[in-house]
């Protein structure tokens, strides 16, 4: 994780990229790239640079659900390698980008599809459509984002402000400058605020504004806020499972701060194999994998502690295998049910 002073190692000295988004309806998010003159890189290197010095005199507060801060003082750190990849560039690539470089993708989580679109947008702008200046004028825009496509070392680094810039021209009917005497003025297209509420970077988000975090990220909050219904629920889905207090406040410790851990205790609830597991059964499978399962297993009961959740987790949805030729244990990242081939062939001849 970067320390608050490692923040002012970005690298600032590319063509900035200007995005701006909005929900053309509920739950969905678009962005839009809008072009800038040369000569308005200097206001978008001035706003990242006040974002960073904020942040570089700030203490770093680790972040959940119900975490608090002392703006000005204080910012939130979130660990962004546990949520969706943003996938790559897959419209034409912008000035500096390699045309062949590509960012490792995993595909978005259902759950957590706002999230994946709003890293899609501010870290993979290469993919976005420019902005028409007709599109302006009922632009209820939700936030918009200064992006470096290599600002961090080499990966995206992007200054977030959940602000419209065009909301204040509505406030307004008449526009005036003053130099002594008061004169109209033509109104401005667009506004920006003086710094960012956020720096989103591959592997972690600086959180200077908590409310922004939770505004955007709105579906991670509701995830990870129904983790203590969904550990009940899955209390009751493995019933021959009886936890101990400490594993119970373990699991709902590390769930609630981690969306996909908090995505797989959702479905591990959901489950239909729940009511067959038993101690014994665990016991058999823990050792079968070469694990110890008194770590795991005491006093007749699930004894867990935080760093037993997820391989806690791994063995209940049985991502453990063994590689059929040499052996070697593995864990399956992601998986899905595969069919026989000769369940297949017949499905198909079926539907012939």
């Amino acid at each position: 994780m970067i320390t608050p002073r490692g923040w002012a190692d970005l690298n600032l000295d590319g063509d900035p990229i200007l995005v701006v988004g909005r929900r053309p309806a509920p739950k969905q998010l678009e962005g839009f790239v809008v072009d800038l003159r040369t000569d308005t890189f200097g206001v978008m290197r001035g706003i990242a640079e006040a974002t960073i010095d904020q942040i570089t005199g700030c203490e770093p507060v680790e972040w959940h659900p119900n975490a608090m801060i002392e703006e000005g003082e204080e910012y939130l750190r979130v660990n962004a390698t546990d949520l969706p990849s943003p996938p790559a560039p897959s419209r034409k690539p912008r000035t500096g980008s390699p045309a062949d470089e590509e960012l490792s993708v995993t595909p978005p989580d259902s759950y957590l599809r706002e999230a994946a679109a709003l890293l899609r947008i501010i870290l993979a702008p290469g993919e976005l459509e420019n902005l028409h200046p007709a599109q302006l004028e009922g632009g209820d825009f939700r936030f918009y984002a200064i992006v470096w496509e290599h600002g961090d070392a080499g990966r995206p680094v992007a200054f977030v402000s959940e602000y419209n810039p065009v909301q204040v021209l509505r406030k307004a009917a008449h526009y005036f400058r003053y130099d002594g005497v008061l004169q109209l003025t033509r109104a401005p297209d667009f506004t920006l605020d003086e710094q960012g509420d956020m720096i989103v970077t591959v592997d972690e988000i600086a959180v200077l504004r908590a409310v922004t975090f939770d505004h955007l990220f709105s579906d991670i909050r509701a995830l990870l806020n129904d983790v203590p219904a969904n550990l009940a629920v899955l209390k009751t889905a493995f019933h021959r499972l009886p936890f101990s207090g400490e594993s119970e406040k373990a699991m709902e410790v590390v769930c609630s701060i981690r969306p996909t851990f908090a995505r797989r205790l959702q479905e591990l609830a959901a489950s239909s194999h729940g009511h067959d597991v038993t101690l014994a059964m665990l016991h058999r499978a823990l050792k079968k994998h070469g694990e110890v399962p008194t770590d795991f297993i005491r006093g007749g009961k699930v004894e867990i502690t935080r760093d037993e959740v997820g391989p806690f987790l791994d063995v209940l949805e049985g991502r453990w295998y063994e590689a059929d030729f040499t052996s070697e244990p593995r864990r399956a990242a992601r998986w899905s049910r595969r069919k026989p081939r000769e369940v297949q062939k017949a499905e198909n001849a079926d539907e012939a």
